[in-house]
This record gives C-alpha cells, structure tokens and sequence, in this order.
C-alpha cells in the first residue's frame, strides 16, 4: 500500500507518493496543465478508486474529471454539469466534489459557482441538477451573480451512517442539510453566534458599511457570513465543524446549535480546517490576519494550529514550517489528513509549497518542489 497526495493547483494537478513510512516523497510530472483544479477527491467505493477533481479552465469552461489510473489520465467529459435554462444562471466553475454513501455505489455529488448542487447515478459519467436546493426558497440571499461576493458550493458532506442526510455548505448562502436524499434542504447554520470580540466588532463595523439585506425570519445575521469550509467528523458523524470568515465553530448535534471556539487562535479568520479520521481526536486550522482588513496571511510565521480538546485549547505547530519572514496563506482545500494509523497531515500554500507531518503535526518536512498556487491537497493510500 501507498500514500498519494493529490494535489490541485492554479495550472494542473501533481501526485506525491510514498510508502506508509511518509519519510521519502516522489513527485509526478503534471496532469491537466494549465487547468485551475479547486478540488481533488478519492472514490474508493470501486476496487481500483476513482479520482474525482472540480477541474476549470478560463477558455474551455468547468468540468468534473475522472481518472481510474491514480491520475495519470483524465476524462475530462461532464454530461449534464448545468442549471435550467429557465433559472437564467449558468455554471461558471465546479468547485467541490464528494462520493456518496457506501451503499449507494455510483452515487457522486459535486457543488457549483454560482451556488448549485449536482448529482451523478454513474460515477460521475452525467449529471443532474439537485433542484430542492438550487432552486431553496433563500437563494436570493446567496450573493448576487457576477459580484465578488459570488456565492459557490464548497463542502458537501455525506452522513456515514445514513445515507439520506447530506450537508452543503454555500459561500455567502449558510450551511444547509437534507434528512430525504435532496427532497428538501433546511438552513442549519442560523444558530451560529459569534462570541469572539474582535470577530463581534468586525461584524458590527460591516453592519454599517456593508448593510445586509432584509434576511428571512428568524435566520442570525451571522449566518450570512458564510463558512469557508465544512468538515464532518466520520469518528462521530454528529458532529461537524467550520472554519468560517469569523471564527472556528463546532456543532455536537447536526447543526441544530453551534459552538464558537475561536478563543485560543492569533485570529478569527481562515480558510481550511482538516479532522483525524482515527484517533486521538484532533482538528487542524490556518488562522490568517485579518484585524489589518483584507491582509489575509500569516504574519511572518506559517503555522498550523491544532486542538486535540475539541475546540477548548490550541497549539502552535510550527517544527519544520518557514518563518520568520514568510508571508503566505493557505485556501479552504488546502490541507488534508490521510486515515493511516499514526495519521499524516497535510497543508499546501499559496506559494506552492506542500509540508507533510506523519506525527499530528509535531513535525514538518517540506515535500519535494515548488508548485503553482495550491488550491487543494487531498490525502489516501491504495
């Protein structure tokens, strides 16, 4: 068996590989060259797995690609990736994709730009709209088309213990879950509090200069303030977590209520949030500056902070990762962990560089070369 880090760039894709030692890293040339890849994922419901990645180019358009040999190949065709004329929007970018419950062999689903959810009975092969939740009664709230704040379906996670409950979470649109399958999609991110006073004051700076829209009743302002990434924690799948524009939150009951655990992080900002697939338990972030508006890096020192409590304490990695002087970021796909026994983690930046731990983050090496901006690591061994 081997560990392969897939990782997605702003000019293609590139594959490390080692044994499960994760001590010597070798690197493929690049696959999809000069395609944006905002996200890798590993279907390892088939006997040889099926890659997956939300791939888009500026002249050929969006695609969801597939490959069957590790990546060396992809096949590039996306039968059915679009909304109804009549929803007047069109498909700008496909930016997540997720296999579905292992009992349901085929089932793959995949998030859009502008905020759109798709599904495939095939692996993959074609696509259909999940129209409940293109079409939910809170679109008009996602974010208006065109604009910076343009809304995308970024995390889409699937229950491993039912097959029906699904979460998607939607840049400037809230989290939503379904209990039927896609049938129905409720809002259940509306309970988020934000209780970090530098991120409160943030928000209450924004109220007056960027005034919200008349939001539904009953649905927290906050809520608008979208996450930037949503993870589901398979050791207990009632429990997820969110890295969002405002603090880091954890929910201990499917998103009915949620807990700000910021207190502990330099900042309330970031983008990706990674979680052990076995134990000990422990979740992983990138705070970014974001008190100086809009300077969104580490100030000087990259580091990843990691909580092995749930949220009640943090702790600085930083063994093996550059600093001082380095200023640079990483993006909401951005790391990743890889299920192996003593569990490996992983973090790519906007620089190009990808650092591999296989002790929890104790300890940083860099793997080999200097890549594109890093838009998405994935981790898994076959």
């Amino acid at each position: 068996m081997q560990t392969h880090v897939l990782v997605g760039t702003k000019k293609g894709i590139w594959t490390y590989t080692s044994d499960e030692r994760r001590e010597t890293w070798e690197i493929s040339q690049p696959a999809l060259p000069g395609w944006t890849i905002n996200h890798i994922s590993i279907d390892t419901r088939r006997e040889t797995p099926r890659l997956y990645a939300a791939a888009n180019h500026w002249a050929w358009g969006p695609s969801v690609a597939r490959s069957d040999d590790g990546g060396e190949t992809w096949d590039q065709r996306t039968v059915g990736f679009g909304f109804p004329v009549d929803m007047g929007v069109t498909v700008a970018a496909s930016w997540h994709v997720e296999p579905g419950h292992a009992d349901q062999p085929g089932v793959v689903y995949a998030g859009a730009q502008p905020g759109g959810m798709f599904r495939s009975e095939d692996w993959g092969e074609t696509w259909a709209p999940v129209e409940a939740l293109n079409r939910h009664r809170f679109r008009e709230f996602w974010g208006p088309t065109g604009s910076v704040g343009e809304s995308s379906l970024h995390s889409i996670q699937v229950d491993p213990r039912e097959p029906n409950r699904i979460y998607a979470a939607i840049s400037t649109g809230g989290t939503y879950a379904t209990e039927d399958a896609g049938q129905s999609w409720d809002l259940c991110s509306h309970s988020l509090v934000v209780t970090t006073p530098v991120a409160k004051a943030f928000l209450a700076e924004m109220a007056v200069s960027f005034p919200q829209p008349d939001l539904p009743p009953g649905v927290d302002p906050a809520a608008g303030d979208e996450f930037h990434k949503l993870v589901l924690d398979a050791k207990r799948p009632d429990r997820l977590w969110g890295q969002s524009h405002v603090g880091v939150f954890r929910s201990d009951n499917r998103g009915k209520d949620w807990e700000d655990v910021t207190a502990g992080l330099p900042s309330f900002h970031g983008f990706p949030i990674a979680v052990t697939r076995r134990n000990p338990d422990a979740v992983f972030v990138v705070p970014l500056e974001f008190e100086t508006f809009n300077f969104r890096v580490v100030r000087g020192q990259f580091a990843v902070w990691r909580t092995m409590d749930a949220g009640k304490s943090w702790q600085a990695m930083t063994n093996g990762l550059p600093g001082p002087h380095d200023y640079q970021s990483a993006y909401r796909e951005a790391m990743a962990t890889d299920g192996l026994e003593t569990e490996g983690v992983y973090v790519g930046t906007t620089n190009g560089a990808v650092y591999g731990s296989n002790d929890l983050g104790e300890h940083w090496r860099r793997l080999p070369g200097t890549l594109p901006p890093i838009l998405s690591v994935t981790a898994g061994a076959w």
